[in-house]
């Protein structure tokens, strides 16, 4: 089976009233806080950004529904907070993740520099087989960058990562063809068909043209995309009004 007629099998599903899947994984994107993981978050569900947005408390959660072939895959989406204060609290989460998004500002390397951290937290914490995808955010910020594509990609292989994408929550750019490219991950590692071995080329060719293939994810004004979403607050709710960020 040609790539092509493989992509053509992928499809995202925006219909609201679809209630079952044939699989159900958890995706979990980490990152230093203010990196932009709520504001992904936020277009993954809705196709929407905001300038200004509330600090997580904990976990926030979200879904992404796709079709591969003739099998349902549903994305529980994870948005945990970034703070130090609120690691102990968000560690456990790290139990049962499929997938992990480690999440930094291209504009900010410390935010970078900080992966190694977030990455030796997480291989303690999650499953062995757990997937990992490098994500630059903020990639719309090209006159800030501070991380250059190179640095990273070098550190996705250095790390044994499963891919890597710079995004941008602000335009959509490459944030639907990651969490398209991490369902498909997580089929393959999952499924019984023994018949996937395009399935894994194609992942393999965009794993490698990720950084070089810019994308407009914003979906049709008409349709809306399929959204569970819920709030695990366990702060005052006055403490989270107050706490704002930018993020992109």
């Amino acid at each position: 089976m040609e790539s092509k007629a493989i992509d053509e099998q992928i499809e995202v599903l925006y219909d609201k009233t679809i209630k079952n899947q044939d699989h159900l994984f958890k995706l979990i994107i980490i990152a230093d806080s203010g990196v932009g993981k709520s504001c992904l978050l936020s277009r993954i569900m809705d196709n929407t950004f905001k300038e200004e947005h509330n600090v997580t408390i904990g976990v926030e959660f979200g879904c992404f529904i796709v079709k591969i072939k003739k099998s349902i895959i549903k994305l529980q989406i994870w948005d945990t907070a970034g703070q130090e204060s609120f690691q102990s609290i968000t560690r456990i989460f790290y139990r049962g993740a499929n997938c992990v998004f480690l999440t930094y500002d291209i504009t900010r390397e410390e935010s970078f520099d900080n992966i190694k951290k977030w990455l030796k937290e997480a291989k303690i914490q999650a499953d062995p087989d757990t997937v990992f995808f490098l994500v630059g955010n903020q990639a719309d910020l090209e006159e800030n960058r501070a991380v250059t594509i190179e640095k990273a990609q070098d550190f996705k292989k250095k790390m044994k990562l499963d891919a890597f994408f710079e995004t941008s929550a602000k335009s959509g750019q490459n944030v639907e063809k990651s969490f398209i490219e991490a369902a498909k991950q997580l089929y393959l590692k999952n499924s019984n068909d023994q018949d996937n071995d395009d399935l894994a080329a194609s992942i393999k060719r965009n794993s490698e043209n990720a950084t070089t293939t810019h994308s407009n994810d914003k979906s049709k004004a008409e349709k809306t995309i399929k959204i569970t979403k819920e709030r695990h607050n366990n702060a005052d709710e006055d403490q989270r009004k107050s706490k704002k960020r930018k993020c992109c």
